[in-house]
């Protein structure tokens, strides 16, 4: 990359040369969600991107883990081997999914960037130990980065239109048991679609829309040591078999929000 090239055209499209190009670069960056487990957290608070600091970046900030693609190299082992060298994560190709592609011309000051973004929802990450190209590493609060001013280059847009990827995700597939463990309560699993959502949801709605979608989760016959009352446990469940949702977990926040005692919808 960097080389100057430039497509010769002719009549015959397959004598078309290559011999200059225009002074670009193709990066790939990588948006890794997680929890955090913290009980203590506010839902909306527990959704973490994983992030780090270029060394000779711009201090204070944060950047998305990602690079130059090489000559021989696709684009998602880019994804893999730029993630675990500069915050020492594992990713595999299952993990990953494609965002968009970034490549306004003001993006880098340094030159012209072209990047393709990926998607992983990790739900156990390993310790963060960076080899290299990385001065820090860490998991921060997605709502703390929706604030441009700690993210370096377009990366808080990139987030934001990764949450919409992995809300999609929710929405149709069984992933948000992944966050969960084998058993489970429906408050824990609510607390998981809260966190992409960045809001809360009515629980007897999200009873009803879970319910309504087959082989789910199941119902087994234990109850937690807690429950939403004092004195009721709540029910546990498990896992069902279906991976693709037969009817969508889909919310829409002004339908779905919590409202405060005595206030109703406007009509």
């Amino acid at each position: 990359m960097g080389d100057k090239y430039l497509i010769e055209y002719s009549d015959d499209v397959n004598k078309q040369q290559r011999t200059k190009q225009l002074d670009f670069f193709v990066y790939v960056d990588t948006v890794v969600f997680t929890i955090n487990p913290d009980r203590l957290l506010r839902p909306e608070d527990r959704l973490e991107v994983l992030v780090m600091k270029r060394p000779g970046g711009s201090k204070g900030k944060w950047a998305l883990p990602g690079g130059l693609v090489e000559d021989d190299e696709k684009l998602e082992h880019t994804s893999i081997r730029k993630v675990r060298e500069e915050t020492g994560l594992t990713l595999k190709l299952r993990d990953l999914h494609q965002v968009g592609a970034y490549g306004d011309p003001d993006r880098d000051n340094r030159f012209r960037a072209i990047a393709i973004a990926y998607m992983a929802l990790v739900p156990h990450p390993s310790e963060l130990r960076p080899i290299k190209y990385s001065d820090e590493a860490s998991f921060v609060s997605y709502r703390s980065l929706r604030d441009g001013r700690l993210l370096e280059f377009d990366h808080s847009t990139i987030i934001y239109a990764a949450r919409k990827v992995a809300r999609s995700m929710l929405e149709d597939t069984n992933v948000a048991l992944s966050f969960c463990k084998p058993k489970f309560t429906l408050t824990e699993l609510r607390k998981v679609y809260e966190s992409f959502l960045q809001y809360e949801v009515d629980p007897a709605n999200f009873r009803r829309k879970v319910a309504a979608t087959s082989d789910f989760i199941l119902p087994i016959d234990e109850f937690s040591d807690f429950g939403s009352a004092p004195g009721r446990p709540a029910q546990m469940y498990r896992a069902g078999k279906a991976e693709q949702l037969s009817t969508q977990i889909r919310f829409r926040r002004n339908l779905d929000k919590i409202r405060p005692t005595g206030t109703s919808k406007k009509r």
